[in-house]
């Protein structure tokens, strides 16, 4: 893990050594620049090392110095690359930077297909007088980046780029895009001329100039049979344990991130299997509706380190951890997920996760209620459709963990409309008419966003498969940009094995009807790992969630930290948020979304 900059079309170590210093935490273990004159190149990293840390430093060269690379992350099938690499290059370390290098300097961009992994890499070509910014194919790991004229500046966080250029226009009506998806989709960020390079993209940068090209985009799939093999189920739970052995390869031992979900404890029995002792790491509440920690499974095998979070702690840890904030997002378990890292801390530097587990197997109660919707608006007129908004479109809503009349009421609130704004209110629960009233205006129809959701929903025959790439593309990714944020403030790499690039295709390339079932959660990973589960401990998952509440109801807080860096119609800030403080929960995720922007900009000088 590390953080990368650079800047191109100018030499400047000094410029280097500011964007260093203020995302040192990425990386404490080195920190190194490299500049050319001659080329106006500057390159620099700040370095977590995990993997040889004697050797492995960067920036690195090819084995013919025609290449140049730094990068942040982690290439899972390296050894397989450089066993192929190895009959014609002769590697000088074990790390997976060189594999990196080398398999550009071999393939060239071809060679990012060829990677399950999770990185942001910029490579300079000396040859040709090119760079290349590269980022994973999920979006792992985040990339920002400007070009002005001559000059291109990227960085792994946003304030990077603020140390060399700080005149950045803030965008309103990309404002609206954030409220509905609960973090900026790529390219977005929020400024102008100021972007996110696209999960599964490579930018390239020639003769002053950008060009940019899709390397993967999520929904091709793979060239996959293995589905239609009669022995499918047991490929699955194979490929799925070579998977965490491959995941696990550092130079220390891994820990796990564990929950009473199915996700991360079924990767807590497959790497019981591999090691005779592992280290896990859990949260707990002093709310029983939140807390989940009680009902986790343990073995001999498996030391668990868990600390219980009390409303103090809340405001102890969201009073740390809002300092960091420069890029909002709208995942709020960023709270005791920082304390699940900073537990990791003290006992590695590596850890794996779930995420990722829910979307490859059906796992948010969404699913269902878009497969029930699809159903009902087929089988009933509008007359019908009607009476179902009427009922079940204004549930009253308390204020208990995940209430389910609060989905239902998302989903049969706007019935008559087209069935994908339903997910996105289930996301955000910032719709149409909120949107409105926000700006005063209806600026989001013209959402390259919403429009491309808009094609893909009517491009897919399946309507399942399109809400599987949906939670994909737009709700991962705030639940990525929490952990890349949480893991990185402590110091500490997280890995994902769900969103190992062969276990994607093969979820996506599935018929929806092996994978979903409207009767039986997670009814294929249930067939797969059958005798997995008779070691997990089934209950009701929420995950590393905390109550909102307890930073929400503080008004002094949110006046001095959100009313008066408010752009646009306070009115609508000021009535909701009362609503709230009388117990209406359907705007606690509006007003979340409204803190972490408006702290964003505080901590950019925005």
């Amino acid at each position: 893990m590390c953080a990368i900059f650079g800047i191109i079309g100018k030499s400047d170590t000094g410029l280097l050594k500011k964007m260093s210093k203020c995302q040192l935490y990425r990386g404490p273990d080195d920190q190194a620049f490299f500049t050319n004159k001659k080329s106006k190149v500057s390159f620099g990293m700040n370095r977590l090392a995990v993997i040889d840390k004697k050797k492995g430093n960067q920036p690195m060269f090819s084995h013919d110095g025609r290449h140049l690379l730094i990068f942040n992350g982690a290439i899972y099938n390296f050894l397989e690359l450089k066993k192929y690499l190895e009959k014609k290059i002769n590697f000088k370390t074990n790390s997976d930077t060189e594999v990196l290098v080398n398999s550009f300097n071999f393939w060239g961009k071809k060679c990012f297909n060829y990677f399950d992994g999770m990185w942001a890499a910029a490579i300079y070509d000396f040859k040709n007088n090119t760079t290349f910014l590269s980022r994973d194919y999920v979006g792992q790991k985040p990339l920002f980046f400007n070009h002005n004229k001559n000059i291109l500046i990227f960085s792994s966080q946003i304030n990077g780029i603020f140390q060399v250029k700080k005149d950045f226009e803030f965008s309103k009506k990309n404002t609206l895009e954030y409220f509905k998806f609960n973090h900026y989709p790529a390219p977005l960020t929020g400024y102008k001329n100021l972007f996110q390079l696209s999960p599964g993209e490579i930018l390239e940068f020639k003769n002053k100039k950008v060009y940019k090209q899709i390397y993967w985009n999520i929904g091709n799939g793979g060239d996959y049979n293995l589905f239609f093999k009669k022995n499918y189920l047991n490929s699955i739970r194979k490929l799925f344990f070579n998977i965490i052995k491959k995941f696990s390869i550092a130079d220390e031992k891994v820990g796990l991130c564990l929950s009473s979900g199915l996700d991360s404890q079924l990767i807590r029995v497959h790497l019981e299997k591999l090691f005779k002792k592992i280290k896990s790491f859990t949260v707990g509440f002093n709310e029983k509706t939140y807390d989940e920690s009680r009902f986790i499974k343990s073995s001999l095998k498996n030391k668990n380190y868990k600390k219980i979070l009390s409303k103090r702690d809340y405001k102890i840890i969201f009073n740390t951890v809002k300092k960091k904030i420069y890029f909002p997002f709208g995942d709020a378990s960023l709270i005791p997920t920082y304390k699940v890292f900073n537990l990791v801390k003290k006992e590695t530097n590596v850890t794996i996760t779930g995420d990722g587990g829910d979307e490859l197997f059906f796992g948010y109660l969404a699913f269902k209620g878009f497969y029930i919707l699809e159903i009902i608006k087929l089988i009933f007129p509008t007359f019908f459709l009607n009476i179902f908004r009427f009922f079940f479109g204004n549930l009253k809503i308390s204020d208990k963990y995940l209430d389910n009349k609060k989905k239902i009421s998302y989903f049969f609130k706007y019935i008559d409309k087209k069935n994908y704004e339903a997910l996105l209110l289930w996301i955000s629960n910032f719709d149409s008419f909120e949107e409105k009233n926000y700006y005063k205006s209806n600026t989001l129809n013209n959402s390259k966003n919403v429009n491309s959701i808009n094609k893909l929903y009517h491009k897919c025959s399946d309507k399942m498969k399109f809400s599987q790439i949906f939670f994909y593309k737009f709700y991962l990714p705030s639940i990525l940009m929490k952990a890349d944020f949480s893991s990185m403030l402590n110091s500490v790499e997280s890995r994902a094995p769900y969103l190992s690039k062969d276990l994607m295709n093969y979820s996506l390339d599935l018929p929806v009807k092996r994978n979903f079932s409207l009767f039986k959660q997670r009814s294929l990973m249930k067939k797969i790992f059958k005798k997995e589960f008779k070691e997990i401990n089934e209950k009701k998952k929420h995950g590393f969630a905390f109550n909102k509440r307890e930073i929400l109801k503080n008004k002094n807080f949110i006046y001095k930290n959100i009313k008066k860096n408010l752009m646009i119609n306070s009115e609508y800030f000021d009535e909701k948020y009362n609503f709230y403080l009388n117990g209406n929960m359907n705007y606690e995720q509006y007003l979340w979304n409204e803190i972490m922007l408006n702290i964003s900009r505080q901590n950019l000088g925005k």
